[in-house]
């Protein structure tokens, strides 16, 4: 993609000594900033009266401690009668029809204090509804509840604990979701937190009640919802020590056991209905534990964070290179002890015991800081909230703990490159490391992803070996992380080969971590609801870095994974393979099994499949194996034929030519005469 640079130079005047402005829009004005541009602005900018500083792209705002972001009234004359209603710098939502993969303007502001940061900035906001929270971060110093009611159309906001709430997060030693106004308990912190009015704290966790607002559809006449405030300021860094979430001193705080209000969190409510910590295996998972489960480190070193700033974060680099202070990573950070990300809560209910979601994302980092599972997930938007879990509250004397957030901003929307090679041993590593580039050091990952019959994803499940990996339940099995639902996961594998009954029927994974040696060969019982998922999908990838399409091996052996649906058909899988469900109980492995019964292919004649490519927007037909060649006709549902081909190779899959929204009947028929006909809908 084409960049962009635009460099600012001396456009306007300074107010006076203490206001430093470089850049100035004057009434009727409009500094429009493109979707692919980039600009540089060395000192301060404002506006005045209408003029707009419209930004589709990347705004850099680079000064000092009398440089200021300024919207001033039409009416001012020496730079201090302000605008405070907003029109001014418009962060744009580039694609509104296609809000969840859109651009949207950035604005990287740094250097400037808080002080002179009187500018109001118009952030458009649409999102995919999480459910009856809303999990947010709030960039906005001093944003107030009435106001925030307003922009996103919710009348206004309780302090009744339902969905017409405001909740926050409290990374303290009771972790808990406050309301915001204060609750009337005592005991709850947001009852004297001075912010019960106004927000003041850049990387809170906010949960925003949905029962008046639907944050993916605006209100009538509006594109997107436009939420306005000031910019919090990084000229003090905005950091914070990941140390003592859940824990009294060195006790651990009690969770949800007994009845009533014993040891139960202020609000009465168990701690398992929402803090929700699927890292934690000590106990039966997040999705099936019973209450009076919440034992061992669950809940614990779990810190919830919004993004601060109207920038992206790039979380997929945190765990890197453990051996010092923060500053030794790529970005800043490098957290001793990390164990995970989540993000993306989807399916979030509120009912009298909690709040909860039905499914996350995940990132998990190997011991060397390499990122696993949803790493590519791991850019948070601007507005967006995410959790991180350690794996202790102790560490080593020098190793850092600290959350950098100023280091991490990042215009782009992929993660920075992986680059681990020579990072030194982990402390928590029991077996230490080996070079992340040599024949025996690579994290591999299949990401298996469960398609419904029209191509959309349902659910999807992760298979994690490595040199230094742990197969079986164990406490260093650190990459583990337990699945929402059973609609597709994975059951824990014994040492010696096949499925631990005693832990599986506990709790499923969504990530399950193998030692390639040790469990070469052998099955992971993967589980799927054929009610539900039609397909699989595989996606392979070595040290962070996805295979090319097609590609199936491995640097270190040339070795696979493979699938077996039915006993003795083991097949190897490659990248962006798609094969149909033909069975919700089957066998996944890194290497080929020993003794194979036989080798025939996944898909039989019986089993052509129709599918959706969401990537390209196609239908696709896949051939069975034994097919060499096919004819191909389409009818509409009213029985006329629509569009017919012949003699097609069916080596590779065929897209469907559909081009108009409807029911089609496509029959495909085979060089033997075999026929076979499938519905799909458009």
């Amino acid at each position: 993609m084409k960049r962009n640079l635009l460099t600012i130079g001396l456009l306007a005047f300074s107010f006076s000594a203490n206001s430093q402005v470089i850049c100035h829009v004057d009434p009727t004005g409009l500094f429009y900033v493109g979707e692919n541009a980039l600009v540089y602005n060395g000192g301060g900018v404002q506006t005045k009266g209408n003029g707009v500083y419209d930004i589709h792209g990347n705004v850099m705002i680079v000064g000092g401690t009398s440089d200021v972001l300024k919207t001033l009234d039409a009416t001012d004359t020496d730079g201090t009668k302000l605008k405070t209603s907003g029109g001014n710098f418009i962060l744009r939502l580039n694609d509104y029809a296609n809000y969840s993969t859109s651009t949207y303007g950035q604005l990287y502001i740094t250097g400037l204090t808080q002080g002179n940061l009187s500018g109001i900035v118009d952030k458009e906001y649409r999102a995919t509804k999480n459910g009856s929270m809303q999990q947010m971060a709030l960039p906005f110093y001093k944003l107030q509840l009435p106001d925030l009611a307003t922009y996103l159309g919710a009348g206004s906001f309780s302090n009744d604990r339902t969905t017409k709430a405001v909740g926050y997060w409290d990374n303290g030693s009771k972790p808990l979701m406050h309301n915001l106004p204060g609750y009337t308990s005592t005991l709850d912190k947001a009852s004297a937190d001075t912010q019960t009015t106004q927000y003041n704290n850049a990387a809170r966790y906010y949960a925003v009640g949905t029962a008046n607002w639907n944050p993916s559809t605006p209100p009538a006449a509006a594109d997107a919802y436009t939420v306005k405030g000031m910019p919090f300021s990084d000229a003090t860094p905005i950091n914070f020590v990941l140390n003592g979430a859940g824990w009294n001193g060195a006790t651990p705080v009690p969770y949800g056991v007994g009845t009533g209000t014993v040891n139960n969190g202020v609000y009465n409510e168990f701690y398992k209905t929402y803090v929700q910590d699927g890292f934690d295996l000590s106990t039966q998972g997040y999705f099936n534990a019973t209450i009076g489960a919440e034992t061992g480190t669950f809940g614990r070193n779990i810190y919830q964070f919004g993004n601060p700033f109207f920038t992206n974060l790039d979380l997929s680099t945190i765990g890197y290179d453990e051996r010092s202070t923060a500053g030794s990573g790529s970005d800043g950070n490098a957290i001793s002890a990390i164990q995970g990300v989540r993000y993306e809560s989807v399916g979030v209910t509120t009912n009298n015991t909690g709040t909860h979601a039905t499914s996350h994302k995940f990132i998990t980092f190997a011991a060397n800081g390499t990122p696993v599972a949803d790493y590519s997930g791991a850019i948070v938007k601007p507005m967006q909230a995410f959790v991180i879990k350690l794996k202790n509250n102790a560490t080593p004397s020098g190793l850092n703990r600290t959350l950098a957030f100023n280091t991490m901003r990042r215009f782009a929307y992929v993660t920075r490159a992986v680059d681990i090679t020579g990072q030194a041993t982990n402390p928590y590593s029991v077996t230490g490391l080996r070079n992340a580039n040599s024949n025996t050091g690579t994290i591999k990952q299949l990401r298996v992803i469960g398609l419904d019959s029209n191509g959309v994803e349902v659910m999807r499940t992760y298979y994690v070996v490595g040199p230094d990996q742990y197969t079986g339940h164990s406490t260093e099995a650190k990459l583990q992380v337990s699945a929402s639902s059973d609609y597709l996961s994975t059951r824990e594998e014994l040492p010696t080969g096949g499925e631990d009954t005693q832990y599986s029927n506990k709790y499923w994974l969504y990530i399950n971590e193998a030692n390639q040696n040790d469990f070469f060969g052998k099955k992971i019982r993967m589980v799927a609801d054929l009610s539900k998922i039609a397909s699989y999908k595989f996606e392979i990838a070595e040290n962070a870095k996805e295979f090319a399409n097609g590609q199936s091996t491995f640097i270190d052996g040339n070795e696979s994974f493979y699938i077996e649906q039915t006993i003795g058909n083991v097949v190897p899988l490659s990248h962006n393979m798609l094969i149909s469900a033909t069975s919700g109980d089957v066998g996944l492995y890194y290497g080929k099994p020993a003794v194979v019964l036989g080798s025939n292919d996944v898909i039989k004649k019986e089993q052509l499949f129709v599918a959706f490519e969401k990537t390209s927007d196609t239908h696709q037909v896949i051939f069975p194996k034994s097919w060499k060649k096919a004819d191909i006709t389409i009818f509409d549902l009213a029985g006329r034929i629509i569009f017919t081909q012949g003699d097609i190779n069916t080596s590779s899959n065929f897209i469907l030519p559909l081009k108009v929204t409807g029911g089609y009947l496509v029959q495909v028929t085979s060089e033997a005469g075999e026929k076979i006909v499938k519905k799909i809908i458009k």
